[in-house]
């Protein structure tokens, strides 16, 4: 166990780390990881504990900063569900890139409430998010591939399906509406069609969360279909 220079106070503590110093604010995520480092004589927990700042601000090429508990996206402060498990993950050291990279998708959407209620849909349906910031999700089409809806559009494997975004009715409350629907598992049993493909979705493409069986369907303006099962 190496003996890592540090001094502790009731506001923060330093750490001098390969000719470095880093001030860690009491109450960060990355207070209890580097208190850890410290005590287990962890150089390199140590450093992973206070360079995820640095690490966060260079996966979003800068956008995306943390001040203490305070999640900022291009200096604004983010709130909610999303903000809240990212810095769940960075406490515990875990992988945020995915997160990280799926909010900055999701704050390229220009629709305010699709921003505000995207990551509550997914984590409320059990909707995985990809690793380049994209999530799967859900549809169900004839045996030929084609929509149920018109009979014409394509869902074959592969294909990007795409349509004007202001073509997407973005009325929550107008449940079957235009737009190219996607949905979760649960939502497949409601619904006609005799194959089930699943799609890979970018957040900033996600148009309304209809409010119908319990939010667990969307419409999009582009989707890639990527699988079946």
């Amino acid at each position: 166990m190496a003996f890592i220079p540090h001094v502790r106070s009731s506001k923060n503590v330093t750490l001098y780390l390969q000719g470095t110093a880093y001030v860690v604010p009491v109450g960060t995520p990355q207070y209890d990881l580097a208190i850890a480092a410290i005590e287990a004589g962890d150089e390199a927990a140590a450093l992973n504990a206070v360079q995820i700042r640095k690490a966060i601000v260079n996966m979003s090429q800068g956008k995306i900063t943390l001040d203490g508990n305070t999640l900022t996206y291009d200096g604004r402060p983010l709130h909610g569900a999303l903000v809240n498990r990212i810095l769940t993950i960075v406490k515990d050291a875990g992988d945020a890139g995915p997160l990280l990279a799926f909010l900055d998708n999701l704050m390229q959407n220009p629709s305010k409430r699709a921003v505000d209620e995207l990551y509550g849909f997914l984590d409320a349906c059990d909707l995985p998010i990809t690793v380049d910031g994209h999530f799967l999700a859900y549809k169900k089409v004839n045996s030929n591939y084609t929509s149920v809806h018109d009979g014409t559009t394509k869902n074959d494997i592969g294909l990007t399906v795409s349509m004007p975004r202001n073509a997407v009715n973005d009325d929550q409350n107008q449940t079957c509406s235009y737009g190219l629907h996607f949905c979760s598992e649960g939502y497949l049993r409601h619904f006609g069609g005799s194959r089930i493909v699943v799609l890979k979705i970018n957040p900033r493409d996600v148009v309304s969360i209809p409010t119908d069986y319990n939010n667990a369907k969307g419409r999009a303006c582009s989707y890639e279909v990527i699988g079946e099962l």
